[in-house]
Formats: C-alpha cells, structure tokens, sequence
C-alpha cells in the first residue's frame, strides 16, 4: 500500500468539492430567478391592486355619468313639465350623482395609496396627473349638477327653456370627456404596466434559462469527472461476483492511488485469504455432509418420535416417528406453532405435555410424562433441554415420544390371562374339593328331611327349618362352584340370526316375579323393528340375566329398573338401568376384574362373565350414570355385517 502523503487527493474530497461548485452554480440560479420573480411579482401586485382597480373606478364613473345623462335625455323628452322637472332632480340629487362623487374619491385615495407605497418612481407622475384629472372631473361634475339644477327651475318660457338645456348638455359633454380623458389615461397606463412586467418576465426566463444551463454543464463536468473516478468500481463489483459464484483466483489492477486504489488491493488481499480457506474447507465438507446425512438417517429411522420445540413454541424439525405419535399433518409443519397442529381430540390428554415445555426451558431440567392416551394410542413422552458444548441449557426443548401402545396391551393381555388361568385353577379346586362333599350334604339333608316327619310336631318344625336354611345354603355354594366351572369351561357360542327384543321380553317375564318379590318395578322399552342380529340365545340370554339380576338388587325396595333396546348405526344397543345408588367412579374401572364386587355376598364372577360372553358376541358392555339416578349398563352388538 502507497504512504498516505504519496496519494493525491481523496476520491471523497474530490466527489465532495466538484458537488459543491455544482450546488454553488444552480444555488446561483435559483438566487436570481427568486429575485426576479420577486420583481415581477410586485409589477403584478401594483397591476392587480393598484392599475386595475383605478381602472374599474374610471370605468364605474363614466358608466354612471352615461346613466345619468340617460335620465336627463328622458326628463326633457316629458311632454309634463312637472315630471320633467321631478326627473331632473332625481338625476341631480339622487345615488347615481353621489356614486359617481364615491367613484373619484376611491381613484383619488388609491392614487394617494400607491404614491405613498408600492409605486415605482417612474410612476409618480402618472398619479399625480391621475389626482388632477380626477380633481377636473369633480369640478366639471359640480358644473353639471348645477346646470341640471337651473334647468329643474325653469319655467314655462320656451327661449329660456331651450338656453338652460344647451348649458347643461355643455356641462355634461366636458364632464363626460373628462372621465373619458381619465379612463384613457389609466387604461394606457394598465397596458404599459402589462407590457414592462411581460419583459421582465421574459427577461428573467432567459437569464434563469442560461444559468441553468451554466449549472447542468457543471453538472455535466462533475459527472463525467465522478465516472471516470468510480469506473475501477465496476471491475470490482464484477470481480465481487465472480468470487460469489465460486471463481477465487481473481485479481484486480487498479494503478489509482485513491482509496479505489486501496479497496483494489484489499481485495486482492481477500480473494487470496478466501482461496486458501476454501481449501481447507473443502477438505472438512465432505465429512461434514456425510456426517450430517448419517445424523438424519439416523433420526428418521428410528421409531421413537423426535421433535425440537423452540422458545415460541413452533417446531423446528422433526422425524416421522413424531408425525405418528402425535398425528401431526404431512405439510406445513416446520415453524408453525405446536398447539395450531394439534388435532382437537388431542389438545385434553397433551395439555400437561404443552405446559411442561415452560417449565423444562426454565428450570432446564428434564420431565417425564408416562403412559399417556393419545386416542387409540399409549405414549411415553419426555421433554429434555438441549445444552449447548458448555452445559448451559438452550430455549429449545426436545420432545422424545415413544408408542409403547403394543407393550401395554400385551402386559393387559398377560394379566387377564393369568388371571383367567387362576380361576381356571381355582374352580378345578373348587370343583374337586367342594362338588363332592356339597352333593353328600345335600343328599343327607334329604334324607333326614324324611327322617324329621316321625318326631313331634314342635320338634319336628324347628328341624325342617334348620335343614331347609342348611339346604338353601348348599345351594348357594353350589351356584357358585357352578359359576366357576362356567367361566373356565366356557364353550364357543352358537350364534343365529334372531330378534333380541323377543328375547328380553322373555328375560323380562321370568324375572317379573323375583323383581315383585323384591318390591321393584320392571319396565321393558324396545323400539320397534330392531334389526337382526347374530347372537348365541343361551350365552346372551345368560350375561343379560346377570345385568338384570344385578339392577333388581341395587335398585331395593320400591325402585325401577329399566330394560330397553334400540338399533344404532353399527346394529343394536341393550340398555338395563335402575334408580339403585349407582356406582363409585373409583369402582368403575375395576368392575370387571375378577373377585372385585360391591355386593357383601357378591363373587365378583357375574360381570366378567357378562362381558366375556358380550365379547364372544364382538359386542362391547360399558357402565355410565343413569338417567334414573342408578347405574345403566350398554350392551352394544354389532349386526350381521360387522367384521370380527
């Protein structure tokens, strides 16, 4: 690089002064033009407020002397000597002689005005000559009033009549050349004025028009000195590009030792600096896009849903896992908010997730949120803050989301199976331990009922009590060892196309008798024309029996229970409900696990084999609060079309 005190002046100064001298030029142009037109300007004003209105004065005069000799041209023309004279007077003394008076004082007071103020001195003498006209002209009107006056006096004579009329036709002649000679004066005056600010208007465009001239030639001077100074910019600008589109061996000569001079050689400086760094990094891209295609491969293989969330809330990336788990759209993902992509079905169960991401980013701590539904799925979410290389944490919160629906499903599957095989074990016990000895009691008690018949009456009744309660209650373990062995031997339903309305109006009738017996109403309501439905009559009639049964005993003395069916879209619905307390929704979830009852001598047997006989089916048994105030249980049944 050239020493400062080697290098001429700067390109700056020099752009800086040759502007200057062009500033100073049209600043000299616009200087003269506002001064003229300043002058002109001023002539226009005088012409407006000054020329003109004496000249409408003058003009308003004369037509108010015609006027005026007009009704005294009418007066004498009057054969009536008395209108005639009336004429005369209201020509003298009425408003077009004292508008006429107003007229001249306006010319000479305006007149006074001008010599006083916005008059040239070359001007002086016409006012002065307008201030005497107008002078001449009140005395020869004066003459002409008094003319008009004597004429009104005169009598009848006609010599007399005819003298007075040809005095003041005279004064009228010289008032009326008199206003003529004013008029004149001042519309010559007005074409004058008209003509001398026409030059200078002229005048003042020619020198504007040379000055400006002047200036755009300096501008012109500039300019070409400014692009001759700026030309080695474009071969940077070109060389600029070249090292954009990726050509570094690029080299500029610029011999100027301004500071285009010194932007040239930096800039070789740089394209040097640049061809030397792309060849480093040349060498590290490669590694760095097969690095970076392995990292995405990676997240979009695997299963787990993975999704960044930054500090607004939007998604920044994401892998398809997440778009399953989430059930988030195919498009128009990246950048939009997270809560605007979320399916309305959804926003309930993923509501805690939403909130913990303000919690994670500000605590920078990691959340976990196990085990959440997310409609026909269950999924393991947890929200880690991502950290930078120093361990600080980022406002971007990674979401890892993992479907562990098929993992939860086999551990249910496991346990029901493990329960089902408890009781399978359970009932063979029952059966072997309890079946037998049940039998011999039972056939015992029979045989001392006939034994009872030979002792005394009294003693004999207090015995057959006895053994009837004995034998109700061998009856009753004998149901439930049967229930037992129901439910682990239970056989594969044979089902047939048939009317379930004809089968609760059967169920309904067998069991009228035990709901009188226990106080309770039974009502049946089934719609008309339900649709065929394949189901097996014993099986269903069995697990319908149960539900009834049930209802009976929650709804007590004095309550209704309700037996109804109607069809819906996939094929019928059973309803039994009753007016019973209803069910615990802590006790809901665990109605149908085996041994769980609410009753004291309940078994807890009744209801699952309800729903395992209403799943043979392809059905679905679900519990809700009842319109009634109890507790109604649906049996959904698919009809004849459904797939198992």
């Amino acid at each position: 690089m050239y020493p400062a005190a080697h290098m001429r002046a700067g390109l700056s100064t020099r752009i800086f002064l040759a502007f200057l001298v062009l500033l100073l030029a049209f600043a000299g142009a616009s200087a003269l033009a506002v001064r003229r037109m300043h002058a002109i300007r001023e002539d226009l004003v005088i012409i407006h407020r000054g020329y003109l209105a004496l000249a409408r004065g003058s003009t308003q005069a004369r037509t108010l002397q015609e006027a005026r000799e007009a009704t005294v041209a009418r007066a004498l023309a009057a054969p009536d000597a008395a209108v005639r004279r009336q004429l005369l007077a209201a020509s003298r003394e009425g408003d077009q002689g004292r508008a006429l008076r107003e007229r001249l004082d306006d010319i000479e007071a305006l007149s006074r005005q001008l010599l006083a103020g916005r008059a040239r001195p070359a001007d002086h003498a016409f006012l002065e000559r307008v201030l005497t006209e107008c002078a001449s002209a009140r005395t020869a009107a004066d003459a002409y009033d008094e003319a008009t006056a004597k004429l009104g006096e005169a009598g009848d004579d006609p010599a007399e009549t005819s003298l007075l009329t040809d005095e003041q036709r005279h004064a009228g002649e010289v008032l009326s050349e008199q206003l003529r000679s004013l008029g004149a004066g001042i519309d010559g005056k007005v074409s004058e004025a008209v003509l001398r600010a026409e030059r200078d208007e002229r005048a003042a465009a020619w020198a504007v028009v040379a000055l400006t001239m002047l200036a755009a030639l300096v501008g012109v001077l500039v300019l070409v000195s400014t692009i001759r100074a700026l030309r080695p910019l474009h071969t940077l600008v070109e060389s600029a590009k070249a090292i954009g589109r990726g050509s570094l061996d690029v080299q500029v000569a610029v011999p100027t030792d301004d500071e285009v001079g010194a932007l040239a050689r930096e800039f070789n400086a740089m394209a040097r600096a640049l061809r030397d760094r792309e060849a480093v990094l040349a060498s590290r891209g490669d590694e760095l896009l097969r690095l970076s295609g392995f990292a995405e491969n990676v997240i979009r293989s695997v299963r787990v849903g993975i999704m960044v969330i930054d500090q607004r809330g939007c998604v920044r990336t994401l892998n398809p896992g997440a778009r399953s788990v989430f059930k988030l759209p195919l498009v128009d993902v990246d950048g939009r908010p997270l809560v605007e992509l979320i399916d309305d079905a959804l926003r309930e169960p993923l509501a805690p997730l939403l909130r913990g991401l303000d919690q994670v980013r500000a605590s920078g701590e990691p959340s976990a949120f196990p085990l959440l539904r997310l409609g026909d799925k269950v999924v393991d979410v947890g929200l880690v803050p991502i950290r930078d290389r120093a361990g600080a944490s980022q406002p971007d919160v990674l979401v890892l989301a993992e479907d562990v629906t098929s993992r939860e499903e086999t551990a249910e599957r496991l346990l029901q199976t493990e329960r089902f095989a408890a009781i399978g074990r359970l009932a063979a016990q029952i059966t072997h331990e309890i079946r037998n000895p049940l039998s011999s009691v039972g056939l015992n008690i029979e045989l001392l009922g006939d034994d009872v018949a030979h002792l005394p009456p009294e003693r004999a009744k207090e015995a057959k009590a006895i053994l009837d309660a004995v034998g109700k209650e061998v009856d009753r373990l004998t149901q439930i060892t049967e229930g037992y062995l129901r439910f682990a031997r239970l056989p594969a339903p044979k089902k047939v196309a048939g009317d379930v309305g004809d089968l609760l109006a059967d169920l309904v009738a067998f069991t009228q008798a035990d709901a009188a017996k226990a106080g309770v109403m039974l009502e049946l309501n089934v719609e008309p024309g339900l649709p065929a439905v394949p189901f097996d009559p014993a099986r269903l009639r069995q697990a319908l029996l149960n539900l009834v049964r049930n209802a009976v005993e929650a709804a007590g003395q004095s309550g209704t229970v309700r037996v109804g069916a109607h069809a819906t879209k996939s094929g019928l619905r059973v309803t039994v409900e009753d007016t019973g307390p209803g069910i615990p929704e802590e006790a809901r979830a665990r109605l149908f696990e085996p041994f769980f009852t609410t009753k004291p001598s309940g078994t807890g047997l009744g209801l699952l084999l309800a729903r395992e006989i209403i799943l043979e089916h392809q059905g679905e048994l679900s519990v809700e609060g009842s319109g009634l105030g109890g507790a109604a249980f649906h049996v959904d049944l698919p009809g004849p079309s459904a797939t198992p």
